[in-house]
């Protein structure tokens, strides 16, 4: 008779909430986790979702669909410093190396539990912060806007007066 530990019964409410959500995970054998595609056609590509027991943490990547091109790495770090500065939790991270962007949303549950309320949560948020900021930062990493334009389309955007 197997005995289902804590841990398991968390990465299997993981997987269930992650499916429920109609993002397909597929599970990583080598830690807590699952990855995800989303395929062509979207402003992301993949996504990873992690329990980390160790250290108590559940983590939520969702990568950009492209990477920034040396040239345009200032200007994208211009802009993800502005948007940061308006998220309340999670963020944009830009690795300068490779160009690399994604948006990071993460829980320390030390000495807690950690729900499927609370990874609900975050994966909604992380969700909502794509929704709301990657046609802009896709825009600066292929160079078709500066950070100053992209910010002003999201203000414009989000107060309204960019909709028709």
């Amino acid at each position: 008779m197997t005995h289902e530990t804590p841990a398991d019964k968390t990465i299997a409410a993981l997987e269930r909430l992650l499916t429920d959500l109609g993002l397909e995970p597929e599970r990583d054998e080598t830690v807590a986790g699952f990855h995800i595609e989303f395929g062509a056609g979207v402003p992301v590509t993949t996504a990873f979702a992690a329990i980390a027991p160790d250290s108590q943490r559940f983590v939520f990547y969702i990568n950009l669909g492209v990477n920034v091109e040396p040239a345009q790495r200032d200007e994208m770090s211009r802009l993800i410093t502005r948007v940061n500065w308006r998220l309340m939790v999670g963020s944009y991270d830009m690795d300068f190396d490779d160009g690399h962007v994604r948006f990071r949303m993460a829980i320390d549950f030390h000495d807690g539990e950690l729900t499927e309320n609370l990874m609900r949560n975050a994966i909604l948020t992380a969700m909502n912060a794509i929704e709301a900021y990657a046609a802009a930062l896709l825009s600066v990493a292929i160079g078709a806007q500066s950070a100053e334009q992209a910010i002003r389309a999201i203000e414009a955007a989000q107060s309204g007066h960019g909709r028709r």
